[in-house]
């Protein structure tokens, strides 16, 4: 399928504040064309009837699947799936089974198998942790294998009375019986029954996600707490009380909730009575949520990370504890907007950590003349992350990182990044730095959102900056494509004109190439123009009303409006439609009773 706009490289940022904003500038870049249809994952079921082993291997402290976890029954190897999981058929009886994966303690022991297929968790140990455990006693290596649904024979057990596992090297394991521990097991599915790959469940330490058969099994020695979060993609949060299980299986079945928010540039309305026009705007009209600033190179609240207290760039125009009590008050979906790599103060601050000229042997500087921080940097990875966290923990539900991603907008080919450029490294780059503040947030329960280019769903490279969607879309919430329909080319997408023109055209076609790319569109929730633009058709009511009725119709999770000022078109937005069932409680369905169970006030705070 050819490309429904013009091949050529530009670059998009959000409005800059204050006016005037940047166009887009032209760079060369070649644009690969747009697959009609991305290849069709298909899982296929495994028969309960056949005998056989299901094992999913998970990082003992964290509770993350270990893809690529090499197992080996009677000697035959086998690897695990991203979601840590590899089911084998195997014979009736007693089978021997080593998990191993590199950096980990391997393990080992017997396994009965019996007719159906044995569900087994296997929790593996970082073989640095293991060493400095060396004077552990055996009772604290118990219960390793934990098998879910068929019962095996009883293995011999401890002084404890528990079954022992012995953690050796990979290289020369021990063998020893296990004894399965009892855990709470069930399905995470939507409206229509239909299993959600993703889910995350945590009690705030430990996290369990579904896979694409949306099950899930909680190992009660991993989980402590007494209530499990559960969230997921374009979801209402939901909570499950451990207590509920009683050895049977449940059922949690979890509803839509599109997010539409607004933006807060704290720079511009930070007054109790510019919050009171936007907290009544949000209680008026279907609007849920409010996306605030709070790292634009300034930090504009006083974090106690010590990286930015170092570099001097604290400077607490907010104070974001009283904001955020005021708006969780009103029920408000609060998202913090968290500026990564266009950093130009850190980089001034500490030019070891910007991006290099290769020429000059200075700090490069895009055509504005600012400096960026080098994104393959753990360093900087570390610093933003522990922001995050600390965000988190105040009670932020969502972190949405804007600018990840490598500059745009100056001399490219003098840039030193003290790695080789190319698209490999960049998109490994953002996708790890995702990847990692992904897991530090995840016992939080808040969400992580990334801002990406509008072309980003319309092509299937990184666009020479390091996003490449498909790639990072497994370790985010939620892509929010800058789509302002002002921001496109003249003939962009096919259109017979400007898109600022075609404000539904826009959004509509554009939303659409990614949900093709993505498979679905829940994890879309793109930012719209509320916003005139230099000599452009200005955005009024019509125009704006259009752009969330094509991102509705295409069926993302939401939209955000952006405008610098904080003034927003009011009469383009539905009344207040009570949509925030993130606040109420859905149940939990026991399979074979048709009955339901109460789940109690969800944990919609930290």
């Amino acid at each position: 399928m050819p490309l429904p706009f013009t091949t050529r490289h530009l670059t998009q940022h959000h409005p800059t504040r204050p006016l005037p904003w940047l166009p887009w500038i032209a760079s060369a870049l070649f644009v690969a064309g747009l697959l009609a249809v991305l290849a069709t994952v298909i899982a296929v079921a495994t028969s309960r009837e056949a005998s056989g082993l299901e094992v999913r291997v998970v990082d003992a402290d964290t509770a993350a699947a270990l893809a690529g976890a090499r197992v080996v029954i009677d000697g035959t190897p086998f690897v695990t799936d991203d979601n840590g999981r590899v089911t084998i058929p195997t014979s009736d009886g007693q089978v021997s089974m080593l998990v191993e994966y590199d950096g980990y303690v391997a393990r080992t022991g017997e396994v009965s198998v019996g007719s159906g297929t044995a569900q087994w968790r296997v929790p593996l140990r970082i073989a640095a942790e293991q060493e400095a455990q060396e004077d552990t006693s055996p009772s604290e290596l118990t219960g390793v294998l934990t098998e879910v649904v068929t019962q095996p024979e009883q293995p011999a057990t401890d002084e404890s009375g528990e079954a022992t596992l012995a953690a050796t090297p990979p290289a020369s394991p021990t063998t020893t019986a296990v004894q399965p521990a009892t855990e709470l097991a069930g399905r995470i599915v939507d409206s229509a029954g239909q299993p959600i790959q993703g889910a995350l469940l945590t009690d705030g330490t430990a996290v369990e996600i579904t896979g694409a058969d949306g099950v899930f099994s909680i190992d009660p020695q991993a989980f402590t707490g007494d209530t499990l979060r559960i969230s997921a993609s374009g979801y209402a949060d939901t909570s499950l009380t451990l207590t509920q299980a009683g050895g049977e299986p449940v059922t949690v079945q979890m509803q839509l909730q599109p997010i539409k928010a607004i933006y807060l540039n704290p720079n511009i309305s930070n007054t109790p009575e510019d919050i009171d026009r936007l907290i009544n705007l949000i209680n008026t009209t279907e609007i849920n949520a409010i996306v605030i600033d709070v790292k634009e190179e300034l930090i504009f609240y006083d974090t106690q990370v010590q990286f930015f207290r170092d570099v001097d760039t604290v400077s607490p125009v907010l104070d974001l504890p009283a904001l955020l009590q005021r708006l969780q008050e009103h029920d408000i979906y609060t998202i913090a907007r968290h500026v990564v790599f266009k950093d130009g103060l850190v980089a001034a601050r500490r030019p070891d950590l910007a991006v290099m000229n290769s020429v000059t042997g200075d700090v490069w500087r895009d055509m504005n003349g600012v400096a960026w921080v080098n994104p393959a940097i753990h360093e900087l990875w570390d610093a933003n992350i522990e922001l995050s966290v600390e965000l988190a923990g105040m009670g932020f539900d969502e972190i949405q990182y804007d600018y990840v991603r490598f500059p745009t907008d100056g001399d490219l080919s003098t840039m030193d990044f003290g790695i080789e450029y190319n698209e490999a490294n960049r998109v490994s780059a953002i996708q790890k730095f995702l990847q990692r503040s992904q897991e530090a947030l995840r016992p939080t329960g808040a969400k992580q959102s990334a801002d990406v280019f509008g072309f980003t769903v319309l092509v299937e490279d990184d666009l020479g900056i390091g996003q490449d969607i498909v790639e990072l879309a497994p370790y985010v919430d939620y892509l929010s494509p800058m789509v302002y329909p002002s921001h496109f080319p003249d003939g962009a997408m096919g259109l017979d004109g400007h898109p600022n023109d075609y404000p539904y055209e826009t959004i509509e076609i554009s939303m659409s190439a990614g949900k093709a790319q993505l498979g679905s569109a829940l994890k879309l929730r793109p930012w719209l123009q509320d916003f005139d633009f230099f000599d452009m058709i200005p955005y009024g009511e019509a125009e704006v009303r259009a752009q969330i009725d094509a991102a509705e119709a295409v069926g993302t999770s939401g939209w955000m409006l952006w405008d610098p000022n904080n003034v927003f078109t009011a009469e383009a937005l539905g009344p207040d439609d009570g949509n925030m069932s993130r606040f109420e409680s859905p149940s939990a369905v026991l399979p074979g009773t048709g009955t339901h169970r109460s789940l109690g006030r969800l944990l919609h705070r930290r």
